[in-house]
């Protein structure tokens, strides 16, 4: 009985904290509201590094924070933040409006290559079976085959649903994780990062001694295909790829 009690309350005071921290959080956020408004960026964007700092993410913070930085002139980041706020809410128009608006001061117009049938294919197939949910499935379907072949073996029966199931399984099964592991090797939706430099070279190799291959500049949103602490390879949106610093990215 004590110990039932002593659960309780340890499960009152963790239910406590949580609420004492989501308070300090939402006073925190609404106080850099408050400056943004009053015209303290720095300010502003102080209160909402703080609360991200948290792991508290909206698409409410994502877009404070992406003006912040736009009113102090940081392009890169004003658009890191916008395309955040837009991937949790791709039908806000204020989002859309200010990103429109970002992202008509940058530098680079590169044409956007058009997907493959085959990345539209393999998007509509993550979007409808999430990859754990398919390699998960997928998993299932093969011990259902394994099962099915025991019973026929061991136990001598076998029957027409049994063939057809064993079949349905063993071709299902191996379609889930094939299509599991494929897109874990190459993802239906890519890394995407912003640049943050003013003036960014794509090298052909991970150094800066490598030959150029382009150069791109603030605010162009890129994909990235591999990354390391130092160097990332990226792919910006006409089809080049090339090596590029990984701290001179911000992560959407």
């Amino acid at each position: 009985m004590t110990r039932l009690v002593v659960i309780f309350l340890l499960a009152l005071l963790q239910v406590g904290q949580a609420h004492s921290q989501d308070t300090a959080v939402i006073r925190e956020f609404d106080e850099g509201t408050a400056a943004l408004v009053d015209g303290r960026f720095h300010d502003a964007l102080r209160a909402f590094e703080s609360v991200e700092s948290t792991g508290w993410a909206s698409d409410a913070l994502f877009y404070n924070m992406g003006l912040a930085h736009y009113r102090l002139d940081h392009l890169g980041q004003a658009i890191r933040y916008l395309e955040k706020a837009k991937w949790l809410n791709e039908d806000d128009e204020r989002v859309l409006h200010s990103l429109n608006v970002a992202q008509s001061r940058q530098t680079d117009r590169f044409s956007t290559l058009p997907d493959p049938v085959w990345k539209n294919i393999q998007q509509w197939l993550v979007d409808t079976v999430p990859v754990r949910v398919a390699f998960l499935i997928g998993i299932l379907c093969w011990f259902g085959f394994v099962g099915g072949w025991t019973v026929k073996t061991l136990a001598h029966h076998d029957s027409e649903w049994l063939r057809r199931g064993r079949w349905i399984a063993l071709v299902l099964g191996l379609a889930l994780i094939v299509h599991a592991l494929a897109s874990s090797v190459w993802p239906a939706y890519p890394d995407r990062a912003v640049v943050l430099s003013d003036q960014l070279t794509l090298h052909e190799q991970a150094s800066s001694d490598a030959a150029e291959v382009i150069q791109v500049h603030e605010g162009l949103v890129v994909e990235v295909r591999a990354a390391s602490p130092d160097w990332s390879f990226v792919e910006i949106p006409n089809g080049t790829r090339g090596w590029v610093p990984t701290p001179t990215l911000g992560d959407i």
